[in-house]
C-alpha cells in the first residue's frame, strides 16, 4: 500500500468510526466487535501471543485476548509501551485485571530476544501493532518485534492490516478489504454511516491547524458574485467561507456592488464592469490568486453575464462551486469536472429534466447527470443529495427554518472554503452536513426565526461539535 493509499484508508477508517459514533454506534462497541473477530480466527489454536501497539489496532488486539481468555486459550499479551488511544487505554486497563492473560510490557528492543524464545512455543501470533495508521519507516521496538514475529513457526494472523513487513498467513480486515487478500469481517459500522454525511465527512475536510501555517496555508477562495439587484447575496456567501476556517477571501464584483458592500475583513476586488458582470473582467480574474472559487450568488441573468461565466469556466481548472443564477445561466455542455453544482429541485429540472419523487431514484438520477458531465452534484432538499457518479451520499441536517433566504449563499461560500483544501466530493459531503447542523443549532436556540447570517455565525460551533467526534 503506497503512502497515497494509506492516508486515504486512514480517513476512511476515521470518517467511518465517527459517523458511527454521531449515529449511537460507539468506536468502544466496534472495538469489542473487532476483537471478537479477531479471537474467532485463532479458535484453532490453544495457545495463542497477541502484539498490541498503542492505537485502536492495539485496542482490537486486547479485546481479542479477552475473547480468547474466556475461551480457555492460553493468552499472552505484549503491549508496546506508549501514549494509548482513550479506546485502547481501557481495554488494556480490562485486560490487567485478568489474570488470566499474562501481560508483558514492551518499551525496548533489547527485550526481543527473549520474547523471541517465548514465542516459539505458541500456536498463533496475532499482528495489532499499528493497523491503516503505519507510516514511514518502523521505529524500534516495533521493528524488531515485528522481527520476532516472522521468525515463529506459529500460524500469523494480521489485526485489520498487517504492520509493514509482518508475514501474516491471514489477514482479517474490518468492515472492508486493506489488502487484497484479507477476510472481511463485519463489527457492527452502520450502512448509514457510510451513506450519509456525518463529523466524519467534516474531519476528512477540514485539516486541523498545526501551528506552524503561513497566510494562505489553510486555502484562499474567490467569490464572484453581485450586480445592481443583488448586493447581499455574494457578502453571505464570503462570510460563511471565513466562518469555515479559510484564511482568505476575496469578494470580486461589479463596481456598483463594491462600492456599497461595508466589512473589513473581506478583500473588495472591484471589476471593470459597472452594475452586473461581464465579458471585460474574465482575464482580471484569472489573474488573481485563489484556490477555489465560488460563483453565481447574485450575479443576474443579463446576457453580458451569460457570455461571461461561460468564457470564465472555460478558462480556469480551479474548483468552481456554481450556484444560484450561475446554474441559469449554463447548459450541461460547459459543466466540467472541477464544478461543484448545488441546485435546489426547480434548478436541476431545468438543467437535466424531470426528477421523480422518490429519493432512491432520484439519487440514480443524479449519479447519471454527474457521470455525463464529470462534476460533483450537492442537490439540495429536505434530504440532500451529493454525488460524483463514483460515490453517492445523502445529508438530512435540516429543517424547515431553512426555506428562509440566504442559506443556500451560506451552503455556497462553505462548500468553496472546504474545496480549497480537498476534492469536491468531501467537500461538497462535508458542507452539506455542516450548513444544515449550523441551521439546526439556530432552530434550536430561536425557534423558527433565524436568517441566514444567523445560520453562518454557528459554523464554529457546527464545527467544533463534529471535532467532538474524533
Amino acid at each position: 500500500m503506497d503512502k497515497e493509499d494509506s492516508s486515504a484508508q486512514v480517513k476512511l477508517t476515521k470518517l467511518l468510526d465517527m459517523n458511527s459514533a454521531y449515529l449511537g454506534v460507539s468506536c468502544q462497541l466496534l472495538m469489542e466487535n473487532a476483537g471478537r473477530e479477531i479471537a474467532r480466527a485463532c479458535e484453532s489454536a490453544e495457545s495463542i501471543a497477541v502484539f498490541c501497539g498503542c492505537g485502536n489496532n492495539g485496542g482490537d488486539g486486547f479485546v481479542a485476548a479477552r475473547h480468547l481468555s474466556s475461551s480457555g486459550k492460553k493468552v499472552t499479551v505484549y503491549a508496546v509501551s506508549g501514549t494509548r488511544t482513550k479506546e485502547a487505554q481501557k481495554n488494556l486497563e480490562l485486560v490487567e485485571s485478568f489474570p488470566s492473560i499474562k501481560l508483558i510490557s514492551v518499551s525496548d528492543s533489547s527485550q526481543c530476544e527473549a520474547i523471541k524464545k517465548e514465542v516459539s512455543a505458541y500456536d498463533a501470533i496475532v499482528d495489532a501493532l499499528l493497523g491503516v495508521g503505519a507510516k514511514g519507516e518502523l521505529r524500534e521496538p516495533i521493528k524488531s518485534l515485528v522481527s520476532v514475529m516472522n521468525s515463529a513457526k506459529a500460524k500469523k494472523i494480521a489485526a485489520d492490516i498487517p504492520t509493514p513487513g509482518f508475514k501474516a498467513d491471514k489477514t482479517i480486515s474490518l468492515h472492508n478489504a486493506k489488502t487484497l487478500d484479507a477476510v472481511v469481517v463485519s463489527i457492527g459500522i452502520p450502512r448509514e454511516a457510510d451513506n450519509f454525511c456525518g463529523p466524519g465527512d467534516v474531519y476528512c475536510a477540514l485539516p486541523r491547524r498545526t501551528g506552524s501555517e503561513h497566510k494562505g496555508d489553510f486555502g484562499r477562495l474567490l467569490v464572484v458574485g453581485g450586480s445592481t439587484d443583488y448586493i447581499g447575496a455574494p457578502m453571505l456567501a464570503a462570510r460563511a467561507a471565513y466562518r469555515t476556517s479559510i484564511d482568505l477571501v476575496t469578494l470580486a464584483c461589479p463596481k456598483y456592488v463594491a462600492e456599497r458592500v461595508a466589512d473589513p475583513v473581506l478583500m473588495i476586488k472591484p471589476l471593470s464592469s459597472e452594475s452586473h458582470l461581464s465579458g471585460v473582467d474574465v482575464d482580471l480574474l484569472l489573474k488573481l490568486n485563489y484556490d477555489s472559487i465560488v460563483l453565481g450568488n447574485g450575479i443576474g441573468l443579463h446576457e453580458e453575464t451569460r457570455s461571461f461565466v461561460r468564457e470564465f469556466l472555460r478558462k480556469t481548472d480551479k474548483s468552481v462551486v456554481l450556484d444560484a443564477d450561475a446554474l441559469k445561466l449554463i447548459e450541461p455542455r460547459h459543466i466540467r469536472p472541477n464544478h461543484i453544482l448545488t441546485p435546489h429541485a426547480t434548478e436541476y429540472k431545468n438543467l437535466f429534466g424531470e426528477l421523480p419523487a422518490e429519493l432512491d431514484e432520484r439519487a440514480k438520477l443524479v449519479s447519471e447527470s454527474a457521470k455525463k458531465t464529470g462534476a460533483t452534484i450537492l442537490l439540495k432538499g429536505p434530504t440532500d443529495i451529493i454525488s460524483n457518479s463514483i460515490r453517492t451520499k445523502y445529508n438530512r441536517t435540516h429543517n424547515p427554518g431553512m426555506t428562509v433566504g440566504g442559506t443556500g449563499d451560506v451552503l455556497a461560500g462553505i462548500t468553496g472554503a472546504l474545496a480549497s483544501k480537498t476534492d469536491p466530493f468531501n467537500a461538497a459531503c462535508a458542507a452539506a452536513f455542516l450548513s444544515g447542523l449550523s441551521g439546526n443549532f439556530c432552530r434550536d436556540e430561536k425557534g423558527y426565526s433565524f436568517t441566514a447570517s444567523d445560520v453562518l455565525e454557528k459554523i464554529p460551533d457546527a464545527i467544533k461539535y463534529c471535532r467532538g467526534f474524533e
